[in-house]
């Protein structure tokens, strides 16, 4: 396989907080929230390459989680792309010192057209439109990752 037809390899993030809400982010030019994500250098590998993306746009610095869903489709000039959506559960007391995760919004550094970030609850996902979230199915891949967290035995239940 040649650069030329390689597909364009992009890491998502589903950061996940405490309580359950997920962390989505929406830029001024479009009409749907998405998860934190990045295209991939020629040479990075995902794990690395979600670190520092998640540093970098929110000032987490938090593990990654596992694979949760990959998939590979074609964009709309017929160019490939490969996506891995990876979670990541972290607390909401670790911004760096130019962040804040208060409330709802977060502050991006500096001014200029950086886009908005949103804590979303499951309740208000579903209670959106399918359209708001991009891939659509966001709201069903939370939804999977609570409640097989509520599934998964606790240490003193196993005693």
């Amino acid at each position: 396989m040649t650069l030329d037809t390689q597909a364009a390899r992009q890491v998502q993030l589903l950061v996940v907080d405490p309580k359950g809400h997920l962390l989505l982010k929406r830029d001024e030019s479009l009409d749907h929230w998405t998860p934190l994500g990045s295209a991939l250098a020629h040479d990075d590998d995902y794990p690395a390459a979600a670190i520092r993306l998640l540093y970098a746009d929110v000032g987490l610095v938090c593990p990654l989680g596992p694979l949760l869903r990959q998939r590979r489709q074609t964009d709309s000039a017929g160019q490939p792309f490969e996506e891995r959506f990876f979670l990541v559960r972290c607390p909401d007391t670790q911004p760096t010192p130019h962040r804040s995760l208060q409330g709802t919004r977060l502050l991006a550094h500096g001014g200029g057209t950086a886009p908005g970030f949103a804590w979303w609850s499951l309740a208000q996902m579903q209670s959106a439109e399918q359209e708001a979230f991009s891939p659509s199915w966001l709201p069903e891949l939370l939804a999977s990752v609570l409640f097989s967290e509520m599934m998964m035995p606790t240490s003193a239940a196993r005693l």
